[in-house]
C-alpha cells in the first residue's frame, strides 16, 4: 500500500513538473504564432498612424508585448519598463518617452497617464513630441528640452509624487515649465496597480526567519506557469463577467476632493519653487471626438450622454479651480480621434499639442 502511494505521488509530482515545463516551452511559441498574422488596427486606424500592417503590428507588440510591460517605481508604484533601440516605442525611467534633446537652455516637463505617454502611437506621434516640433519651429534660437513623463494608469496623485521626486533630484529647476494632463484616470484614493501583491510580499519577507516558508510557499505556487495559465483563463472567462456584474459605483465626492487637493498641492509647490505649472483637463474617450466603429465600419461621433460614469467625472472635474479645460480640442478633427477607441490618435495628439502651446507660449519668451 505504501509503495503504491509513493508510486502515485511520484507520478503526480513528475507529471506536474512535466506539465509546467511544457507550458514554459509552448506558451511563448503559441503567443508568437498568434501575433505573427495578427491585425491589431483597422484600415482607418492604419491610415491615421501612417503605418503599413507589418509596422503597425510592430508598434502594437512594442507597446503591449514587451518582456515586461511595467516595473516597480518607488513611491509612484509602477513605470513602463525600459525600452531602447526599438523602432517605435522607446522609453526610460530617467528620461521618459523618447524625444531627442540637446544643449538644454530651459526644460518643459509633461506629466499624465497613458494618453500622455502615447499608447498605440509611435515616439514621433505623442503630444510632447508634436509640442517640441512647434517650439523648435517658433523658437529656433533657443534650445528647449521637452520630457514626456506620461505613464500608464497614472492619476493626479502619482503625477504629484513623480513631480516631487524630480524636484528633489534637481531634474526640475527654477523657471522650468511643467504641464499636467489629467481627467480620465481620476478615481479618488484608489490603490496603485498591484499594491496588494507588493504589500503581501513585503509583509511576508519581514517575518521571523523560521516562518518565512508560510508566505514564500504561496508566492511560489502563484508564480509557477500552471498557476499563471489558470489565472489567465479565469480572468478571461470568469472574472471579467463577475467584475462587470459587481462593478462598484464610483465615489464622485472623493474623486473631486482628491483631484482638487492635488491641484492645490502642486500649485503650492510650483509657487514656492518658482516653477511655471499648468493643469489641463483632457478630452475623455466615450465623450469627446470621433471613433471608428468596427461593427458598422464607419467613423462616428461619441454620444456625450452614453457613458454616464465618464460624463459625471468630467462634469465635476471641469469645475475645479486652476484647471484649463481643453476637452473640446478634438471637435474639429477630420479623422478619428482615438486608436482602439481609447488612446489618442496622432491627429488628436497634434491638436492637443497646439492647444497646450496656446496657453504656455506667454511663458516661453
Amino acid at each position: 500500500m505504501k509503495n503504491k502511494l509513493k508510486f502515485f505521488l511520484l507520478l503526480f509530482v513528475s507529471g506536474f513538473i512535466i506539465f509546467n515545463i511544457l507550458i514554459v516551452i509552448l506558451w511563448p511559441l503559441i503567443t508568437t504564432k498568434k501575433f505573427s498574422k495578427y491585425n491589431p488596427y483597422s484600415e482607418v486606424e492604419l491610415k491615421s498612424l501612417n503605418l503599413n500592417k507589418p509596422n503597425a503590428l510592430k508598434l502594437y507588440l512594442e507597446t503591449w508585448q514587451r518582456e515586461r510591460l511595467y516595473e516597480y517605481d518607488e513611491y509612484t508604484g509602477i513605470v513602463e519598463s525600459n525600452s531602447k533601440n526599438a523602432d517605435f516605442v522607446n522609453t526610460s525611467k530617467e528620461f521618459g518617452r523618447k524625444i531627442l534633446n540637446k544643449d538644454c537652455s530651459r526644460n518643459i516637463f509633461f506629466y499624465g497617464g497613458e494618453n500622455m505617454f502615447g499608447y498605440n502611437v509611435t515616439d514621433t506621434q505623442t503630444i510632447p513630441y508634436y509640442f517640441k516640433e512647434i517650439i523648435d519651429s517658433k523658437y529656433f534660437k533657443e534650445n528647449y528640452c521637452i520630457y514626456n513623463f506620461g505613464r500608464g494608469t497614472y492619476n493626479s496623485t502619482q503625477e504629484n509624487l513623480l513631480f516631487i521626486k524630480h524636484i528633489l533630484s534637481k531634474k526640475i529647476l527654477n523657471k522650468d515649465i511643467v504641464i499636467f494632463f489629467d481627467g480620465v484616470n481620476e478615481k479618488g484614493n484608489r490603490e496603485v496597480l498591484n499594491t496588494k501583491f507588493i504589500s503581501d510580499n513585503y509583509n511576508g519577507l519581514h517575518q521571523k526567519y523560521w516562518l518565512l516558508y508560510k508566505y514564500t510557499f504561496f508566492s511560489f505556487i502563484k508564480t509557477i506557469p500552471s498557476s499563471q495559465l489558470s489565472e489567465l483563463l479565469i480572468k478571461k472567462y470568469i472574472n471579467r463577467k463577475v467584475e462587470k456584474n459587481n462593478k462598484k459605483e464610483l465615489d464622485y465626492t472623493d474623486i473631486t476632493r482628491v483631484f482638487n487637493d492635488n491641484i492645490k498641492i502642486r500649485n503650492s509647490i510650483c509657487n514656492k519653487f518658482t516653477i511655471n505649472c499648468y493643469n489641463f483637463l483632457q478630452p475623455f474617450p466615450e465623450l469627446h471626438g470621433k471613433f471608428y466603429n468596427y461593427n458598422n465600419n464607419i467613423i462616428e461621433t461619441f454620444d456625450i450622454n452614453k457613458d454616464l460614469e465618464f460624463y459625471k467625472t468630467y462634469s465635476l472635474l471641469r469645475e475645479v479651480n486652476g484647471v484649463f479645460d481643453i476637452s473640446d480640442s478634438l471637435k474639429n478633427s477630420f479623422g478619428i480621434s482615438y486608436i482602439q477607441k481609447i488612446y489618442y490618435s496622432p491627429e488628436s495628439n497634434k491638436l492637443l499639442a497646439k492647444r497646450i502651446y496656446d496657453y504656455v507660449k506667454r511663458n516661453l519668451n
